[in-house]
């Protein structure tokens, strides 16, 4: 009796079963004639040009080191050409890929000079991948915080940004990709960061609009939590000097205390 009430239980459930799972089939079928970005195949990074800002430190040094790995074609964009040598030094020392990596000295501050900062763009270039990755914070309150140093946030954080994705845009490869390397700051703002938060707010909304209107290219917005890069150390004070403190968990402390930290 009880294996006749279990078969008739199962034996009821399957005509849903197989409602629901065809309603999937379908679903995945008709996506594929919708065009998006999701019918764009997995990218490999082997022998892609690669275009990363910010890439001789924190974040960007890691991806760096990890793409290098992966056989990419890398162009190093950073201030300072010095640490640009070093990281490629480094790189070709490192071994397993034979695409040497390419440099250029890239001043985000300066964002009206874009194109003439990229002079590997010429005509013929394609770049597969553009990280924009390279980013400024600030430590102060709202009203303590200069109004000068809001716009230099917005330069570095925001138009500098644009004018790259501007300036390689017509370079990006029909299946091309952009990762816009944001924060979770762009998305819930944090007291005594407001200067970021605006920046990367703003960031955030750009590339968001980018997307909507490349729906065939992958433009990924990626909004990481507090990751130990030394980031923190590199931050500004209300007056725009460099705080040298990395503290992670200050944002949380300053949040408890209601203390600038």
């Amino acid at each position: 009796m009880e294996n006749q009430r279990s078969w008739s239980i199962s034996n009821g459930l399957l005509p849903y079963a197989f409602v629901v799972l065809g309603g999937y089939a379908l679903i995945r079928f008709i996506n594929r004639f919708i065009p998006g970005a999701h019918n764009l195949p997995q990218m490999d990074f082997k022998n892609k040009t690669v275009v990363i800002t910010g890439a001789t430190s924190g974040l960007g040094e890691s991806l760096t080191k990890q793409l290098h790995q992966l056989g990419a074609k890398l162009i190093l964009l950073g201030r300072s050409q010095q640490k640009l040598k070093d990281l490629r030094d480094s790189l070709i020392a490192s071994g397993g890929n034979p695409n040497e990596p390419e440099t250029c000295v890239y001043d985000l501050e300066d964002p009206e000079s874009a194109a003439s900062q990229i002079s590997f763009a010429t005509d013929g270039f394609v770049v597969d991948v553009l990280i924009n990755n390279a980013g400024l914070s600030v430590r102060g309150s709202t009203i303590q915080t200069k109004l000068a140093i809001f716009r230099k946030l917005m330069d570095v954080n925001l138009f500098g940004q644009i004018s790259l994705t501007q300036a390689l845009m017509p370079h990006l490869a029909p299946d091309g990709c952009i990762i816009a390397i944001s924060s979770v700051q762009g998305k819930l703002s944090l007291p005594y960061r407001s200067a970021y938060s605006v920046s990367k707010h703003a960031f955030n909304a750009y590339f968001d609009s980018l997307r909507a209107e490349y729906a065939n290219r992958h433009i990924l917005v990626v909004s990481p939590g507090y990751i130990s890069t030394g980031f923190g150390a590199r931050a500004l004070d209300v007056d725009g000097k460099p705080i040298g403190d990395s503290d992670e968990h200050s944002d949380v402390r300053a949040f408890i205390t209601g203390k600038t930290v």
